[in-house]
C-alpha cells in the first residue's frame, strides 16, 4: 500500500476521493482515518475539481494511488510551495527522471502537448499533464478555469492557466513507477481531442483576450 509511505505530518488534512469504487479502498481510508468524499460528477477532472473548490486549505496536492507516484518528493514538494510558488510539479522529463509507464505513444503524446502548453508563458515546462503536483487552490477557482475545463485536462489546464498569467512555477525531477494493476484505460484519441481544444482556447485568451 501507499499509504504508509506518506508522511501525514507534512499536511493539514488528506482526502480520498471515491468514484465508486467496490475493493474496499473506502473501508480502508476510513478505517486509517482519512476523509473521503464521493465523486457527483463522472470524470476524473471533475472529480478533483468540485474536491478542490470546496476545500478550506490554500493548497492541494494531487497524488494518484495507482503507483505512478512515489511519496518520497512529497517533502520537496511541499517544501517548493511555502517558498511561494503557485504551482509545482513533479516532472517525469526532467532529467535525471523518466517514465517507466509510457509508450512511444503517450510519451510523444506528452511531449507535443507540453511543448503546446510552455509556449503560453516563458517558464520552460518538461511536463504539463502529468498529475503528480500540487498549487495554488485559488487557481482552479479564479482565472475563469471551470469555462475551460471541459475533458480530461484538468492538470494541463492548471499548468496553461500559470503560464498565460505568469503565476510562478518550479519542477521536481520526478521517476513515474509503472502504474499498480495493469494498463491504463485512457484513450488516446478521446483525450487528445480535448487537449488540444483546451490549449487552443488557451491561446485564443492569451492572444486576442478573447474567452472562447
Amino acid at each position: 500500500m501507499l499509504l504508509p509511505g506518506i508522511d501525514r505530518s507534512l499536511f493539514d488534512d488528506i482526502l480520498v476521493i471515491d468514484g465508486g469504487s467496490t475493493d474496499g479502498t473506502v473501508a480502508f481510508a476510513q478505517a486509517k482515518g482519512l476523509r473521503v468524499k464521493r465523486q457527483v460528477r463522472s470524470g476524473l477532472a471533475f472529480g478533483v475539481f468540485d474536491a478542490i473548490v470546496p476545500m478550506k486549505t490554500s493548497h492541494v496536492i494531487e497524488f494518484s494511488p495507482d503507483g505512478n507516484c512515489k511519496a518520497e518528493h512529497l517533502a520537496e514538494l511541499v517544501a517548493k510551495l511555502r517558498q511561494g510558488y503557485d504551482l509545482v510539479t513533479v516532472s517525469r522529463y526532467l532529467p535525471p527522471a523518466s517514465s517507466e509507464d509510457d509508450t512511444p505513444i503517450t510519451a510523444f503524446g506528452n511531449f507535443m502537448f507540453t511543448t503546446l502548453v510552455k509556449l503560453l508563458g516563458s517558464f520552460p515546462v518538461t511536463d504539463a499533464l502529468g498529475i503528480y503536483r500540487g498549487y495554488r487552490c485559488e487557481i482552479v477557482r479564479n482565472y475563469d478555469f471551470e469555462h475551460y475545463l471541459s475533458g480530461p485536462v484538468l492538470e494541463p489546464l492548471v499548468t496553461g492557466i500559470c503560464c498565460v498569467y505568469g503565476l510562478k512555477m518550479a519542477e521536481i525531477a520526478g521517476d513515474e513507477p509503472a502504474r499498480v494493476g495493469g494498463a491504463s484505460k485512457m484513450s488516446v484519441t478521446y483525450n487528445g481531442s480535448y487537449l488540444l481544444l483546451m490549449i487552443i482556447r488557451l491561446y485564443f485568451r492569451k492572444i486576442f483576450g478573447l474567452k472562447v
